[in-house]
């Protein structure tokens, strides 16, 4: 049963629109991917199949969250004579607690190869799909969709904009590798350099690198030393070159990564001295603070594009530190070097781990996990890395 939802979820939270309403795309995934993760995570419970999760990084974010709630400024805020508090906090609060036990979840299914590969396929054909929209819609010949963002932003898929597109696809194209669908996964990555999305090509780019030094020791080595100097080189180039930065504008990006640690490290209200430099802001006030504070005639920046600067805004130092420590803990309780270089990953390991790699460097420069497709797609990839039938060895996945 868990498996269905979970297969029925990833089919629908790509595609739900919401045709008439005031948001087309982003509402409606967000509350299908929240429903389903609910579903899932309840028939869990109520079949009793939920096992420890190892990763203890995520259950002390989940704990500390609430400790950062009561310790974020509280504004005086009145609706209809009723303080409102920091009302911000409960939605994305109730969506943590809820993924976190999808999460759980997925990684206490007892997979069969077959079951795992009949998932892995839903995703890639999932993507496939979107590939091809996006391509239809590159080539002109879309009548569904109108035209968004400039002139290349209409490649959206139905995700609503260009630059979420490339990172879904990220996430699934090594899937594809795994099963050997190399002409689907093509399809993907033509997709993801057709948006034109520097965000995509970037992610895409990291999860190869990791798909490929994740094989053996000399893989690892060399794919090291390369991406040592690219970044080395790029960002001199980046910060040296005027016309480098004209080639690829981050849109504000590194304005708004400043403005939030200024913020942080500064008092938060007119009138006060106190700073929230540790705990943060307070979980979902980036939306309604920021942009009050920094960008009141521009809308395009309800989140920090950028997920990383977004929990140091909202969770604080302390916040930060527990959130990177989570995602140490994915890599580390999931290969270790000894591994890399002795035997190497297996692949089905290497695929699941290059999917995470590339959407966590996507997040680097997009809202992405302010996205109910892609908060879905990501935490099934982490539940399948946690799942002992999936993960402890190729070979051993129950028949």
């Amino acid at each position: 049963m868990i498996a269905w939802l979970l297969g029925i979820g990833l089919v629908v939270t790509p595609f739900i629109l919401a045709p008439g309403s005031g948001n087309l795309s982003r509402e409606p995934k967000m509350a299908w991917a929240v429903s389903f993760a609910l579903a899932i995570g309840l028939t869990a419970l109520y079949k009793g199949v939920l096992k420890p999760f190892k990763n203890k990084g995520a259950l002390a974010l989940v704990g500390y969250a609430l400790l950062s709630f009561f310790l974020s400024p509280k504004p005086q805020l009145a609706l209809f004579g009723i303080e409102s508090g920091r009302f911000w906090s409960w939605e994305p609060m109730f969506y943590i607690l809820t993924f976190l036990l999808m999460t759980v979840a997925v990684s206490s299914i007892g997979y069969t190869k077959k079951t795992l590969h009949i998932t892995f396929d839903v995703m890639i054909w999932c993507a496939t799909l979107m590939a091809g929209l996006v391509i239809i819609q590159f080539l002109g010949i879309d009548q569904f969709f109108e035209r968004r963002f400039g002139t290349y932003g209409h490649m959206v898929g139905t995700l609503g904009n260009y630059t979420l597109v490339g990172p879904f696809l990220t996430i699934v194209a090594p899937l594809a590798i795994y099963r050997k669908k190399y002409a689907l996964m093509a399809l993907m990555v033509i997709a993801a350099v057709v948006t034109q999305s520097d965000v995509a090509r970037v992610g895409m780019l990291a999860m190869f690198a990791c798909y490929f030094a994740l094989k053996n020791k000399k893989r690892f080595v060399s794919t090291a030393v390369v991406v040592y100097l690219a970044v080395g080189i790029l960002g001199t180039m980046y910060n040296t070159s005027e016309t480098v930065r004209q080639r690829f504008p981050d849109n504000e990006r590194f304005l708004t990564a400043y403005q939030s640690i200024h913020d942080l490290t500064t008092p938060v209200m007119e009138g006060s001295k106190k700073k929230y430099s540790i705990t943060g802001i307070g979980i979902g006030s980036f939306k309604y603070l920021f942009h009050a504070k920094n960008n009141q005639r521009n809308d395009n920046f309800l989140y920090a594009h950028n997920e990383y600067v977004q929990v140091l805004y909202e969770m604080g130092i302390a916040g930060f530190l527990f959130f990177m420590g989570m995602m140490g803990l994915i890599f580390r309780q999931n290969t270790s070097m000894k591994e890399i270089f002795s035997r190497g990953v297996s692949n089905r390991k290497r695929a699941l781990l290059s999917s995470f790699v590339g959407i966590s460097v996507c997040a680097a420069g997009i809202f992405i996990w302010q996205i109910g497709t892609h908060i879905f797609y990501t935490l099934t990839i982490v539940g399948l890395l946690y799942n002992k039938s999936v993960c402890a060895k190729e070979d051993i996945c129950q028949q």
